[in-house]
């Protein structure tokens, strides 16, 4: 299953919150093995936000790359069902600071929970709405604190594969 999801990344961090308040993101994963009704799926895409601060602008762009498996309890005579999972995650950020005419560049690793809903349209077809903590650990303690919630719509479209997804 291919899946193209977009929303807000929401930092939960007072510092950070007050600084980027939220990043819209756009996000594209691909199921790399199922199993029963548990996947695990690798995504990425990128958020994005701008910001004034002091007559300059601020720019911050985040790179993720997720690996979750993801348990879906699906119910045959419903076409609403939960899901739930969880997994790593690997982020790059670039932040631009105008003012000193500098890019701050860093990378994070840490660990997301998520949870959601699907909404089957057709075999193989489903709407989701999901819900993801990301519990990030930076490289150095001078790096920004950038946990947050992250809040997507998107769409499961089923991608090589000749068995619709029931």
């Amino acid at each position: 299953m291919l899946t193209v999801r977009s929303g807000i990344y929401d930092f939960t961090a007072s510092a950070t919150r007050e600084f980027y308040l939220l990043a819209p993101t756009f996000l594209i994963g691909y199921d790399v093995w199922t199993v029963s009704r548990l996947s695990f799926q690798l995504s990425s895409g990128v958020s994005y936000n701008s910001t004034r601060y002091n007559n300059d602008r601020h720019h911050l762009v985040m790179i993720p790359l997720f690996f979750l498996a993801q348990y879906s309890l699906p119910n045959p005579r419903q076409r609403l069902f939960p899901v739930i999972g969880g997994g790593i995650c690997l982020l790059q950020k670039f932040d631009r600071n105008a003012a000193i005419n500098r890019t701050h560049y860093g990378i994070t690793y840490g660990f997301q929970a998520n949870g959601g809903l699907r909404y089957r349209l057709k075999p193989g077809f489903q709407i989701t709405l999901d819900i993801g903590y990301n519990l990030l650990i930076p490289f150095t303690t001078e790096e920004a604190n950038i946990n947050g919630f992250l809040y997507t719509l998107g769409l499961r479209i089923p991608f090589r594969s000749g068995h619709p997804e029931k």
